[in-house]
């Protein structure tokens, strides 16, 4: 079994915020997290005292002693924050975002948690549990990016509440309705909790995944307000005030359950739900029985994930992994080698997910040739083994390495040789990368215990090491797995020969050419034998052969057979692409399908493979918007997609492309360039820029896309300021600029890409000429203004300036951007104002001001933009009003107000958006009523008022919405009663009253919802009948009425 030191009697601190309760000896198999409430001091001891135990052991810390007993293969740690109701609410929340961020990080940077492979659970008292819910909101919508962060939400399965409120404290109820009138700084905070909980409920539930278990407990008896007894949610000043008054459950028994999961109530009050007073205590039991059910029900998912698989492949990947791990037995070191796209990156990330939990820590290093330099890749190590810059005490930033990477490299080796660490180097490219790598951290000198796992095409990258490392070859797929991965691809899902067989004769009887069945077989074979048994190329290939009989009847048979001919004979007489190695034969079984694109969807496949697959990676839509925005743009992107080329990642709605499809497209770029720089459409590489770049201008007249990596960027910063230094006060800022300007002189140029560019030299750009930009990306760059070069770019039809959070406002030169497509100023969190020459862009189609949380308002010329499509405001907390001039925005379908907490009404134009489709005021919690003109709405179909806690009745116009789909009015907990017009919402299909605490009754009309699908009553606590004509819901399949 494992332990906790002696010296760490209330945890071991793994850094601020995360302390270990418990490491076992043995591999994890759990990870446990608790997360404790709010608490009426300041001592920062919550996160132990919280969860002591009532069995007269002194400062017996349950989770530390009782636990590890009954699950000695778990990992347990507790979180630490400031839990003081005392210092919260002063500016109207209670800092969960900044809370939920910090913890994150901390969490999957320094603790490690969630990147095992192994079942992550939150067991969360009161408060903790709404702190939890920020953290998976944070990872899924602040950290999207982060691989760590994502590994944490993969691996998250389930939640285990104790008096969570869910729906607020019942305090806040009793304090505004008693004696003093519901002043104080107990009410205060009692209402702020109450709005965090609306807030978090909807974007939790946006980010939850179906498959995570839950379980919450509740109170049953009233918090007696004894001395020296702790009370989570009662502020100190006010404790002998309540004793006198009334004893009160601080969360009651609707708040605290958690959807339909598994329930228990306990006969504690709030503070000794989580204080057990022996192990077989209801509360202690209800928590061991539901990480037994999480961990069962792992097992079960992962068996269904396994058999999902095709059983072949699975086979064929297990037996790979099970060789590799001996090996792995044997040597500190495994090469994994094989050919493009056979299946090496695959498995080593199966291998890494089976032992990653053996270790005290693990990093896996993806792409490592592709990366600017590797300092990305030391960064990640330093981040991943939890290694905190000494400077500053938090997570290692880049810069860092720059100023201290000495001292850095120093604590990554001596970590090195301290801890049993897994390290994995997906495609290390070169001897000279692996050479580095090791060399800094360290690892022939560490510790003998580790492991690492390293892939690359060529075996002579890793043959003269000393001690050796052990050799391991992928092998090809078989000649049944080929038919099955090939029919799969070509043949419309078919995954046996006769499937193959059935459906290819199903084609040719279209136009009686069944005579054709031996020879399309004997072609179909050639060419899976032609594809070498690497999956890649078997799935493009099956889809681009299978692309010609969706073609038919236009396309006939005899006509199609010739067409899969002539790209046999293509495959059979292709050579690897100029610039590719001898072992890059993948190359030219993809390029084939590429060579039969149109010139546009050419064009576009190399975009996305230079400019659109890493760190910077858009939806379909505005992709086609960078493209020009037409909609043949769109049909032709899809056409990719449906040939493999590129893959559409479904959670995060972005556009992807597998790495030797990228690697495929580049060289198509290098080779188009006969492999000189001064020649190529597009520059992605760092050394190839600098290779390009003469004095202080880069020149081309065939670039077309064009990437400043930070590190250049930084380096010529360098330059720009230290060439400032011996210019005078007086020296003119023309001539200045004149003298160190970065120019651009590239006639060709589209795409621009200055992702976290540096201020100083974005400001020194200067295009040449007239600029054919239209894509500029700002994204995370240090800006604080628009840049003056910016007003050259008129043909620029996206401005991605995400997360520049320094930029304070937009020139009134916007408006020369008349082309303008789309403006991404999503988390420009100083941003304040927005100039009234924004209403020139009259091409805008989406503009997307999320979490602009000092925006307070809006011009009135925001009606211009006729052709606007989408307005994302979520989270635009200082916004209190809309500018009348909305309602010209004729063309707006998405309308997106969620979180404008200071939001109290909206403008009667409202109604004049005849075009608009979805309206999102969810948790506009000062809006008290709809406008009469929101009726005029007759093509919405989605209308989302939940958490509108002021919203006291909907208007009677509501009706003439005979288009709407979905209402949901989840806890307006105000709203008294509905207009007898909600029966004409005639295609309403989902309906939520969920929680309207006040809502006494329904109307008649109900009844007359004949296509109504789902309708959720559930805490409509004052609900006392259903009105006879309910029976009228023919179509009804699930009505909710728990807690009524």
């Amino acid at each position: 079994m494992g332990e906790v030191k002696e010296k760490f009697t209330h945890g071991e601190p793994v850094s601020d915020s995360i302390f270990r309760f418990y490491q076992p000896k043995v591999p994890v198999q759990l990870e446990v997290v608790f997360v404790h409430g709010l608490v009426d001091d300041n001592s920062g001891d919550a996160y132990w005292k919280t969860w002591l135990a009532r069995d007269g052991t002194p400062n017996n810390v349950w989770p530390m002693t009782w636990l590890p007993a009954e699950f000695p293969f778990s990992q347990v740690y507790a979180l630490k924050y400031d839990a003081s109701i005392e210092q919260t609410a002063t500016d109207g929340r209670m800092d969960l975002f900044l809370v939920g961020e910090n913890l994150v990080q901390e969490m999957v940077n320094f603790g490690g948690i969630g990147q095992n492979g192994v079942p992550v659970v939150f067991v969360c008292h009161g408060f903790g549990g709404l702190v939890a819910k920020q953290i998976v909101v944070s990872a899924k919508n602040r950290f999207s990016h982060d691989i760590k962060a994502q590994n944490l939400l993969q691996n998250i399965r389930g939640f285990c509440f104790y008096s969570t409120p869910h729906r607020g404290s019942v305090l806040a109820k009793y304090l505004r309705n008693g004696k003093r009138g519901g002043k104080g700084p107990l009410s205060e905070n009692m209402e702020v909790l109450n709005t965090e909980t609306s807030r978090l409920s909807e974007a939790f539930e946006k980010a939850k995944h179906p498959s995570w278990y839950f379980a919450s407990a509740a109170e049953t008896h009233a918090t007696s307000q004894v001395r020296n007894i702790v009370i989570a949610l009662v502020s100190s000043c006010l404790r002998m005030f309540l004793f006198r008054q009334y004893k009160q459950m601080v969360v009651d028994e609707a708040s605290s359950r958690y959807e339909d999961g598994n329930y228990l109530a306990l006969s504690e009050n709030h503070s000794d739900v989580v204080r057990p007073k022996a192990k077989n205590a209801s509360s202690y039991l209800w928590l061991t029985n539901s990480l037994r059910e999480i961990v069962r029900r792992f097992e079960v998912s992962l068996a269904v994930r396994v058999e999902s698989l095709v059983p072949e492949s699975f086979v064929r990947l297990k037996k790979q992994e099970e060789a590799t791990k001996r090996l792995l037995q044997e040597a500190p070191i495994v090469g994994v080698v094989g050919m493009g796209g056979i299946g090496k990156t695959t498995l080593a990330k199966a291998v890494y997910q089976s032992i990653c939990k053996d270790f005290d820590r693990s990093s896996y290093l993806d792409d490592v040739k592709s990366k600017a330099s590797l300092d990305e890749v030391l960064i990640t190590l330093l981040q991943d083994f939890g290694i905190p810059d000494r400077k500053t005490g938090s997570i290692v930033q880049h810069s860092a390495l720059k100023d201290s990477r000495d001292v850095l490299l120093e604590d990554l080796k001596k970590y090195v040789h301290q801890h049993k660490v897994l390290v994995v180097v997906d495609d290390v490219g070169t001897k000279e990368n692996f050479d580095r790598l090791l060399k800094d951290m360290g690892f022939l000198a560490g510790n003998k215990e580790s492991r690492l796992i390293v892939t690359c095409r060529n075996w002579q990258v890793l043959k003269e090491y000393v001690p050796p490392i052990r050799r391991y070859d992928v092998e090809f797929m078989s000649s049944s797995e080929d038919i099955e991965l090939f029919s799969y691809h070509a043949f419309q899902g078919a995954r046996t020969l006769e499937q193959k067989r059935r459906t290819l004769h199903e084609f040719l009887r279209k136009d009686s050419s069944e005579h054709l069945m031996d020879e399309f077989e004997m072609v179909c074979d050639d060419v899976m034998r032609a594809c070498s048994g690497l999956p890649l190329s078997l799935e493009v290939m099956g889809r681009f052969l299978g692309g010609y009989l969706k073609e038919l009847p236009e396309l006939s048979s005899n006509d199609c057979l010739d067409c899969w001919k002539g790209a046999l004979e293509k495959l059979k007489n292709a050579e690897p692409l100029e610039g590719g190695d001898d072992n890059d034969k993948l190359w030219k079984v993809l390029q084939i399908s590429y060579d039969a694109l149109c010139v546009n969807e050419q064009n576009m496949f190399l975009d996305i493979a230079c400019f659109f697959c890493e760190s910077v990676q858009y939806s379909e839509q505005t992709l086609q918007w960078i493209w020009g925005g037409k909609q043949s743009k769109l049909i032709e992107l899809r056409n990719l997609k449906e040939r493999c080329l590129v893959k559409i990642n479904e959670e995060a709605g972005v556009v992807t492309m597998h790495d030797q499809l990228r690697d495929m497209g580049r060289g198509v770029v290098r080779g188009q360039g006969r492999l000189m720089v001064n020649k190529m459409s597009r520059l992605w590489d760092g050394k190839d820029v600098q290779e390009l770049l003469q004095s202080n201008e880069i020149k081309s007249k065939q670039i077309e896309g064009l990437t400043l990596y930070d590190s250049l960027l930084k380096e010529w910063s360098r330059r720009l300021i230290d060439g400032m230094e011996g210019y005078s006060i007086k020296t003119s800022e023309h001539t200045k600029h004149m003298k160190y300007s970065f120019n651009l002189n590239c006639p060709k140029m589209r795409l621009l890409n200055l992702h976290k560019g540096d201020e100083n030299v974005i400001e020194a750009i200067n295009i040449q000429g007239k600029s054919h930009v239209q894509w500029l990306c700002l994204r995370e760059s240090s800006i604080s203004k628009v840049p003056n070069f910016l007003q050259q770019c008129e043909g620029l039809c996206v401005l991605d300036m995400r997360d520049c959070k320094y930029l304070k406002k937009l020139h009134n030169t916007i408006d020369k951007l008349s082309n303008l497509l789309e403006l991404n100023l999503n988390q420009c969190i100083g941003l304040t104002s927005l100039p009234e020459s924004i209403g020139e862009l009259v091409r805008l189609s989406k503009l997307d001001l999320s979490v602009c949380i000092v925006l307070t308002c809006l011009p009135e010329s925001i009606g211009k933009l006729s052709n606007l499509l989408e307005l994302n405001l979520n989270q635009c907390i200082e916004l209190t009003r809309l500018p009348d001039s909305i309602g010209e925005l004729v063309k707006l379908s998405k309308l997106d107000l969620s979180s404008c907490q200071g939001l109290t009404c909206l403008p009667e134009s409202i109604g004049k958006l005849s075009n608009l489709l979805e309206l999102n005021l969810n948790e506009c919690i000062r809006l008290t009523r709809l406008r009469d003109s929101i009726g005029e709405l007759v093509k919405l179909s989605k209308l989302i008022l939940s958490y509108c806690k002021g919203l006291t009745c909907l208007p009677e116009s509501i009706g003439k919405l005979s288009n709407l789909l979905e209402l949901n009015l989840n806890q307006c907990i105000e709203l008294t009663r509905l207009p007898d017009s909600i029966g004409e919402l005639v295609k309403l299909s989902k309906l939520d009253f969920s929680y309207c605490e006040s809502l006494t009754c329904l109307p008649e009309s109900i009844g007359k919802l004949s296509k109504l699908l789902e309708f959720d009553l559930r805490g409509c606590s004052t609900l006392t009948r259903l009105p006879d004509s309910i029976g009228g819901l023919v179509k009804l399949s699930k009505v909710i009425l728990s807690y009524c």
